[in-house]
C-alpha cells in the first residue's frame, strides 16, 4: 500500500483537523477462467463453448482526518478496471460507533457474513429459471442491503458482545420509487460462536402495500481452523392492497472452510431454496461449491472452484426444469 501526503484541511466547524491527511492508495487485478454448462430448460444453444476469460481490477482511494473533538471523518472510492466508480462512501467514527453516506456496501451487508456459506464462494451456481423474476429462489439467506446504491446507515460499537447495524436506502423521488429500503441487523458473540439476526423492509414502488419483507438468523463459529456457518433466510412478498402474500421463499445457506496451514484453504458451501405459496408453490433450487484457495506469495492468492444447481418446477408436466455447472480457476495480485 502507498501512502500519499496531503496538505491539512481545517475543519472548523468541527473541531479542527489534529494532523494532516494522506491518502492510501491500494488495489487488486484478477484474471479468471470461467467455464459454463446449461441443462434442461435453460440448455446452451448449439455451438455455445461456454468457456471465457474475465478481468476484475480494483484501484481503492481511501483516507481519514481525526478532528480535536475525537471524531474521525474518513472517505473510500473504489476504480474498477473499466474506469467507473465502483462504490464510495464517507464515514464519521467516533466513541458511539460509526456513521456511513454513500454508494458503498451497507452496513447490515458488512455484519452479515459470519454466518453465510454463500460468503464463502468465488461465484457459486444458479440457474436461469430458478432465478427468474417469475421464480425468484434465492442464491443466499442474506436480507436486502443493495450493494453500491446511496444509503446511509450506522454501526454500533460492541457493548456486552452486542452490536447493531442499520442501513437506509431511498429509492427515489418520482411517483413509481417508492421502493425505499431499510435493513438492520443486531448480533452477539458469545466467544464460542456468534449470532445473528437480520430484518428488511423493500417498499412497494407505488403505494400499494405490496412490500417485501425479509428476515435472517443464523450461527458462525471457528474453532482449530474450522469455520463452520449457517443460517435461515424467508423473503415474504405481500399482496397488493391488503391481498394476501404473493410468495415465501425460505433458504438454508451452509458453509464449511478449513485452513490447511497459512497458504491453503478448502471450502463447500450448501444453498437450498424453495418457494412455499403463490403460484410458485414447491419450486426448488439447490446448489453445492467446493473451492480451494492458495497464497502463492504475499500479495499473490489464487482459487479453484467447481459449483452446481438444480432447479425444479413443481408445475406437472414443466419443461422449465434445469440445471447449471461451472468451473473457475482465478489468480489476484493484489498491491
Amino acid at each position: 500500500m502507498r501512502k500519499v501526503l496531503l496538505t491539512t484541511t481545517a475543519l472548523v466547524a468541527l473541531g479542527g483537523v489534529s494532523a494532516a491527511s494522506a491518502i492510501d492508495i491500494s488495489g487488486s487485478y484478477g484474471v479468471e477462467y470461467y467455464s459454463e454448462s446449461n441443462t434442461g430448460g435453460s440448455a446452451d444453444a448449439a455451438d455455445v463453448s461456454g468457456d471465457t476469460f474475465n478481468q476484475d481490477g480494483l484501484i481503492v482511494f481511501s483516507g481519514s482526518s481525526t478532528a480535536d473533538s475525537g471524531l474521525t471523518f474518513g472517505g473510500r472510492m473504489t476504480l474498477s478496471h473499466a474506469g467507473a466508480i465502483e462504490d464510495q462512501q464517507m464515514t464519521i467514527s467516533g466513541d458511539f460507533g460509526s456513521i456511513m453516506a454513500g454508494a458503498q456496501d451497507g452496513m447490515v451487508d458488512g455484519m452479515d457474513g459470519f454466518m453465510q456459506g454463500s460468503a464463502m464462494v468465488e461465484n457459486g451456481s444458479s440457474t436461469t429459471n430458478g432465478t427468474a423474476a417469475a421464480v425468484g429462489l434465492k442464491t443466499t439467506s442474506m436480507v436486502a442491503d443493495n450493494p453500491g446504491t446511496v444509503k446511509v446507515g450506522f454501526q454500533s460499537n460492541v457493548i456486552s458482545g452486542f452490536q447493531l447495524g442499520y442501513s437506509y436506502e431511498d429509492g427515489g423521488s418520482d411517483a413509481t420509487s417508492n421502493d425505499d429500503v431499510s435493513a438492520w441487523i443486531v448480533t452477539y458473540d458469545l466467544g464460542v460462536a456468534k449470532l445473528g439476526y437480520a430484518n428488511s423492509t423493500t417498499d412497494s414502488t407505488t403505494t400499494n402495500g405490496a412490500n417485501l419483507g425479509q428476515s435472517q438468523v443464523g450461527i458462525g463459529t471457528s474453532l482449530a481452523g474450522v469455520t463452520i456457518a449457517a443460517s435461515y433466510g424467508t423473503a415474504k412478498q405481500a399482496g397488493a392492497n391488503g391481498a394476501a402474500d404473493t410468495s415465501k421463499i425460505d433458504t438454508r445457506d451452509i458453509g464449511v472452510s478449513y485452513s490447511v496451514d497459512d497458504s491453503t484453504g478448502i471450502y463447500a458451501a450448501f444453498i437450498d431454496s424453495e418457494e412455499k405459496t403463490g403460484t410458485n408453490a414447491g419450486d426448488k433450487m439447490s446448489s453445492s461449491t467446493f473451492g480451494l484457495t492458495y497464497t502463492v506469495a504475499p500479495g499473490v492468492s489464487t482459487v479453484f472452484e467447481t459449483a452446481s444447481s438444480d432447479y425444479t418446477d413443481a408445475t406437472v408436466g414443466s419443461a422449465n426444469s434445469d440445471g447449471n455447472s461451472n468451473t473457475t480457476a482465478k489468480i489476484v495480485v493484489s498491491f
